[in-house]
């Protein structure tokens, strides 16, 4: 069974090896490739400071004891929720990336979010499309993104889960 909860220190080295992955990072705006186990404890700490704040929510997912990947949301420039996602290469092709953004959202919809939710991947990771067209996301606008792991800007795709959609 598969289950959203904060990461701990002592994944810290399962964090490291998930996120230090080049194909990985090339799908995500914020991680460079290749990362260190200090800049993977700076990203913990970061999103702890950031729940605090109440602008994010990042959480491990996790089959058993065992991280497999990790989602949650962020404070959007529109201002509302933007969900993301990431799954550990030994672990894709499972159905992960979809059970962890429909937790996510999920997540959202019963702390009583109740605006719509955004998502994006970039045109050359059309599995995530996918992911997000299973959840009853609608495309929105296709548009140049930045990733930290990418030389120049990509065609990427923003995707909307209007307010009053709920997911099952």
């Amino acid at each position: 069974m598969l289950t959203l909860r904060s990461i701990p220190d002592t994944d810290l080295d399962a964090f490291f090896h998930m996120l230090n992955d080049p194909t990985l990072a090339v799908n995500t705006g914020s991680i460079p490739y290749p990362i260190t186990r200090a800049w993977a404890q700076e990203r913990l700490d970061k999103k702890r400071a950031m729940e605090v704040a109440g602008t994010a929510q990042d959480w491990g997912l996790y089959d058993g004891e065992t991280l497999v990947g990790n989602a949650g949301w962020f404070t959007a420039e529109t201002g509302g929720r933007e969900i993301g996602y990431a799954i550990h290469r030994d672990h894709r092709g499972k159905g992960y990336a979809t059970q962890a953004a429909r937790l996510v959202v999920e997540r959202i919809r019963s702390d009583g979010y109740r605006d719509k939710i955004y998502a994006g991947y970039f045109k050359d990771n059309p599995a995530s499309g996918r992911v997000l067209e299973k959840l009853g996301f609608e495309f929105l606008t296709e548009t140049l993104g930045e990733a930290a792991a990418r030389t120049e800007p990509s065609p990427s795709i923003e995707m909307v889960l209007q307010a009053e959609v709920t997911i099952s």
